[in-house]
C-alpha cells in the first residue's frame, strides 16, 4: 500500500473511503456492485424504452416530452457509463490493499463521468423547470408557440451546451 506526501493511499482523494481487508468489507462492495450493476441495467433498459416510445409515437412528440425524452437520454447515457464504471471503481477499490495500479485511473474516470452525466441531467432539469414555467406564466402564448413546429423547445436545445458547460464549471469549483 503506497502512501502520497498528503497522506492518501494510492493518490486517491482521502474521502474515497479504502476499504479493510476483511471479509465485511468485501462482502459489502460485492453486494454495492451487484445492486449498482442491477439498477444500472435497469435504468438503460426503461430510459430506452422511453426513448423509442417518444420517437415511435408522433402523438407523443409534444415539446415538454421532448425535454422529457432528452432527460431520458442523459440518464440512459448514466445507465449504461457512469454507473458500471462505480461498479468498476468499487471492486478495483479492493484490491487497494494489495497494488496501486490503475487505482487513480479508475477512479478518474469514474468521477468525470459521474459529473458529466450529472450535470447534464441537472441542465435539463432546469431546462425543464423554465419550460414549464413559461408554459404556466404564459399559457396562450406558450400553447400559440408550441404549435408552432420546435418554436419553443428549438431554442431550448440549442442553448442545452452552454447551460452545461456552466453546470460543470459550477460543480468543479472548489468550495
Amino acid at each position: 500500500m503506497v502512501t502520497n506526501e498528503n497522506g492518501s493511499i494510492c493518490g486517491l482523494p482521502s474521502w474515497t473511503g479504502i476499504a479493510r481487508n476483511d471479509t465485511v468489507a468485501y462482502i459489502n462492495d460485492i453486494f454495492l456492485s451487484v445492486v449498482n450493476g442491477s439498477f444500472a441495467t435497469f435504468a438503460f433498459l426503461s430510459n430506452l424504452a422511453i426513448i423509442v416510445a417518444v420517437i415511435k409515437n408522433a402523438s407523443l412528440q409534444k415539446p415538454s416530452n421532448i425535454l422529457l425524452c432528452s432527460l431520458a437520454s442523459a440518464d440512459c447515457l448514466s445507465g449504461i457509463t457512469a454507473q458500471p464504471m462505480f461498479v468498476v471503481w468499487r471492486v478495483f477499490l479492493q484490491r487497494a490493499q494489495l497494488s496501486c495500479s490503475h487505482q487513480v485511473l479508475i477512479f478518474d474516470v469514474y468521477y468525470t463521468l459521474n459529473l458529466i452525466t450529472t450535470g447534464l441531467s441537472f441542465t435539463i432539469f432546469v431546462i425543464i423547470s423554465f419550460d414549464r414555467y413559461y408554459a404556466l406564466s404564459k399559457p396562450l402564448i406558450y400553447r400559440a408557440n408550441a404549435t408552432k413546429r420546435g418554436e419553443v423547445v428549438g431554442p431550448m436545445i440549442v442553448k442545452i451546451p452552454f447551460f452545461f458547460m456552466v453546470t460543470m464549471f459550477s460543480m468543479s469549483l472548489p468550495i
